[in-house]
């Protein structure tokens, strides 16, 4: 008789562990959409756009995106891209071009009622740079959790 309630007991944690799994897999897929959505909605629209136009398509910002979750661990909603750029650009350049990014990304997830219960910006560029004077590398974090919090945070600190 014990040995069937410690069965039950199992079964139910097992499940309950895969349902959270689940859960997360579910909120990681519809937050990295959010990211290329808001990606390719704002890219287009930073003054003197120093990307080359076929990198604003959106089927290939979806291909060029891929998450720094490998790097930061489990529940951290922030997705890096890659662009080519036309020119290169200097240090000043590059945090005028993350301004305005955070600017619109503010704008387009007010405009869609996308909210965060840990932070008043949702939707932020986490970090901004030049690799090899040809391309920027570009990471949008969907704020929407602590551990994601907690990454920005961090990535601010070190950048100072």
């Amino acid at each position: 008789m014990i040995w069937i309630g410690l069965l039950i007991i199992l079964c139910l944690l097992f499940f309950l562990v895969l349902s959270i799994h689940v859960y997360r897999l579910n909120q990681f897929k519809k937050n990295k959409a959010i990211s290329n959505l808001a990606v390719a909605d704002c890219l287009p629209q930073i003054s003197s756009n120093p990307i080359v136009k076929r990198d604003l398509w959106l089927k290939k910002i979806i291909q060029n995106s891929h998450s720094v979750v490998s790097f930061w661990g489990n529940n951290v909603d922030v997705f890096a891209y890659r662009f080519k750029l036309r020119q290169p650009l200097d240090d000043k350049q590059v945090k005028q071009l993350q301004q305005e990014m955070d600017q619109l990304l503010q704008t387009y997830a007010k405009q869609r009622h996308i909210i965060s219960p840990v932070t008043d910006t949702p939707l932020l560029v986490s970090d901004c740079w030049v690799e090899d004077q040809q391309y920027l590398q570009l990471e949008v974090a969907v704020v929407v959790n602590q551990a994601t919090y907690a990454y920005v945070r961090d990535i601010d600190r070190a950048d100072q």
